[in-house]
């Protein structure tokens, strides 16, 4: 195997790799306005030489027209696209359309994340998307239009102050419809008077400045202001791509949300409906902010993964990417700063793609000089030198290669369990979350950050395990299905569940799920239409004594942990229910988990909060993994870790299966090996080309310094390398 450590010595290492620049592997190129060509063109062939495929561009409109509407400077970006046709790099060209320069009247702002503030600016915007598009459109290295970066569109206390001019047409006519045309339906629910559509406010100034936070106000408004946020993205968007397609028909169109795995109605995503305007569906994942506050480092490269899942069953043709994932240091950046070394982010390239994802991004190649716009984040060193994360990539680049010619063409293996995320339970989540005040209640991201642990934990226990959205088609191969914290649901969703277990899937949902309807009224009974079919309901949800303290609960009779201090209090009508004895309470030896049989299939209730429990402090997520391992006992596995926070995923090539494992790092398990259960037989480490011998005990334990495997079974013993 060549030593990835020569790619350090010299920006033409290039030469070295087996087939050159990878397009799965790309990373963000930062330009400072003052680039020179020479700068440039030395950058990019030290992407080469790691093996970046892919280039992405901020296309930055303040620049391109730094002093007028007559005024255009493409230099720099000329230069970016030829020196990446010089080392056979493809460019992802982001449009930064929102972004306008200091004459449109946003000064000193260089990038946004607000919509389409003055509809006067529709005209010079269209402009600079089309001076874009044809300049580049039949450019060799062309190969990918983000069309925004990031795009997203938040609740806002402020009314006015980031809303485009056409708002509040579209909010009028978003409420007739919604409300068929009766302004009296929307008072009734609302709790209002208004005689017109067009006279209603935005959620902001419903009330009384001096009720603005009372708790109670009507929590509906909430849920049709997440739908003009939405539907004021999408607008945009479309607009955008329209744009694009009339000037270049053919070249691939992207979006990378950043809150994928945050709640989706507090960012104004409907990712069914943004998907269906785009041929790549990626996303950002920056662990520093989307993941500091409620998961551990070991966590994060799964998390991705995750998020690349839920991404994949988003119902359409779409492709999937990771637009961005982090690649150096922050201090200045981020919930915590975050520090990443080689190992982190090999593993940030190599799951994702395992996972399914057709490219994985980093951000950032080069640290930019002014301003530090978003922290640190640099592969490279601060003075463009390269590094021991650099050379992280280029063996990833190797183990691609290897991998490539071991098995042949390969794809991910499909999820054979599926955690479910509704977007509309996210808005019911988070209107709550606007009115209440306990630490459970107002985090509006415990159903989507617990449901991602939940696909973490399923993962760990050797099941292939996914997020999906209600709207996906549940696979034939989903021999599971979890959905936690759903606090909103309507029964068209209930019949979808029951008839999956009737198919033979085990379906298991935890306390708070289907407590609300979709227009935020409590089911009688609740779990709405569940509590009907299924033959039990819950009376209430009971809390524990002292305020946060949570509800300690044994497994054979010894201390597994704390869940969160609220559970439900179920009362079963069919005799089929039986609990599951061995998971109980400490303080009251009550069950935590109840089963009965559902046609071919089997029905599984927790009354414990799961998704909420795994976002406590301490070790939650123990009662979590073992539900889920019960949950999951039928599920067959060809290969299953043993060692805490480790994952495998399983690819199947045209001519044999490999297998990936992420682990933490050799520092970090303090030189444990890694074990795992895997088929007894030969196999070659891709990663460290080492050969394992795995007996009839099925065990097989890895150094594995970085945390990293790929293995191959049964190459033949004398073969080299590919």
């Amino acid at each position: 195997m060549p030593d990835p450590e020569s790619y350090l010595d010299s920006p033409s290492a290039m030469l070295q790799l087996p087939h050159g620049p990878d397009p799965r592997l790309g990373i963000q190129l930062w330009s400072e306005r003052d680039d020179s060509p020479e700068r440039v063109d030395e950058l990019m062939s030290r992407a080469a030489g790691i093996g970046f495929g892919q280039v992405r561009i901020f296309l930055m409109w303040p620049w391109i027209q730094p002093e007028g509407a007559d005024v255009w400077d493409f230099a720099l970006w000329d230069s970016v696209f030829d020196a990446a046709q010089r080392y056979g790099i493809k460019i992802k060209a982001t449009l930064t359309a929102n972004s306008g320069p200091w004459w449109l009247g946003t000064p000193s702002v260089l990038h946004s994340h607000t919509l389409t503030l003055d509809q006067g600016w529709r005209e010079p915007q269209n402009a600079y998307i089309q001076a874009c598009v044809k300049r580049y459109a039949g450019h060799p290295a062309l190969g990918q239009w983000i069309l925004w970066n990031e795009p997203n569109n938040p609740f806002e206390l402020d009314s006015d102050s980031a809303r485009p001019h056409l708002a509040r047409q579209a909010w009028a006519t978003l409420l007739k419809a919604g409300y068929n045309g009766d302004i009296a339906k929307l008072n009734t629910r609302w709790r209002t008077g208004f005689t017109h559509f067009s006279e209603v406010p935005f959620v902001q100034d419903i009330a009384h400045p001096a009720h603005a936070s009372s708790h109670w106000r009507s929590w509906r408004p909430m849920l049709d202001d997440y739908e003009l946020r939405a539907q004021l993205l999408e607008d945009e968007l479309m607009e955008i791509a329209a744009v694009v397609r009339k000037h270049d028909p053919r070249t691939p169109l992207c979006i990378n949300p950043n809150q994928t795995l945050g709640n989706h109605a507090q960012y104004g995503y409907r990712l069914e409906r943004l998907a269906r305007g785009v041929d790549v569906l990626g996303a950002s994942f920056h662990a520093p902010w989307s993941f500091a506050d409620f998961a551990s480092v070991d966590d994060h490269a799964s998390l991705v993964v995750a998020g690349v899942t839920l991404l994949q069953n988003i119902p359409g043709p779409h492709r999937t990417e990771v637009t961005e994932v982090q690649t150096g240091n922050t201090f200045y950046a981020g919930v915590n700063p975050l520090g990443v070394g080689p190992a982190e982010i090999a593993s940030s390239y190599l799951a994702p793609l395992l996972a399914g994802a057709d490219s994985v991004t980093g951000w950032c190649f080069n640290t930019r000089h002014p301003d530090f716009e978003a922290g640190e984040w640099a592969l490279l060193n601060d003075d463009d030198s390269l590094n021991d994360r650099c050379a992280a990539v280029a063996r990833v680049n190797l183990a691609l290669d290897q991998l490539d010619g071991t098995i042949g063409g390969w794809s991910a293996t499909a999820q054979n369990a599926i955690v479910l995320t509704s977007e509309w339970s996210q808005a019911v989540q988070f209107a709550m979350s606007q009115n209440t005040d306990t630490p459970w209640s107002r985090r509006a991201t415990a159903a989507i950050h617990g449901s991602a642990l939940a696909a973490v934990e399923l993962n760990r226990l050797g099941v292939r395990a996914g997020l999906a959205p209600l709207s996906a088609e549940v696979s034939s191969t989903a021999e599971l299905i979890v959905a936690l914290d759903m606090i909103a649901w309507a029964p068209a969703t209930v019949d979808r569940l029951l008839d999956a277990a009737e198919a033979g899937a085990t379906v298991l949902i935890d306390g708070l799920t289907g407590q609300f309807d979709e227009d935020i009224l409590l089911h009688h009974p609740w779990p709405g239409r569940y509590a009907d079919r299924a033959g039990m309901r819950s009376l209430g949800l009971g809390t524990s004594v002292v305020g946060r303290t949570g509800f300690s609960v044994r497994y054979h009779g010894r201390e597994l942990g704390d869940v969160t201090g609220v559970r439900a209090e179920p009362a079963f009508e069919s005799g089929q229910w039986s609990p599951v004895e061995e998971l109980v309470y400490a303080i009251d030896s009550l069950p935590v988990l109840w089963q009965r049989p559902w046609g071919n299939g089997r029905l599984m209730y927790t009354t414990a909060s799961l998704a909420t429990s795994m976002l406590e402090a301490g070790s939650p997520r123990a009662v979590a993994a073992a539900v889920l391992a019960i949950a999951a006992d039928h599920i067959q596995r060809v290969a299953r870790p043993l060692s805490p926070a480790t994952t495998i995923l399983p690819v199947h090539g045209e001519t044999g299966t490999a297998y990936g494992v992420f682990a933490p790092e050799n520092a970090r398990r303090r030189g444990e090996p890694i074990a795992i259960l895997l088929a007894p037989g030969e196999y070659l480490d891709l990663w460290t080309g080492d050969r394992h011998t795995v007996s009839l005990s099925r065990v097989l334990k890895l150094t594995a310094p970085d945390g990293i495997a790929l293995l191959v079974r049964n190459p033949t013993a004398g073969d080299p390398i590919p």
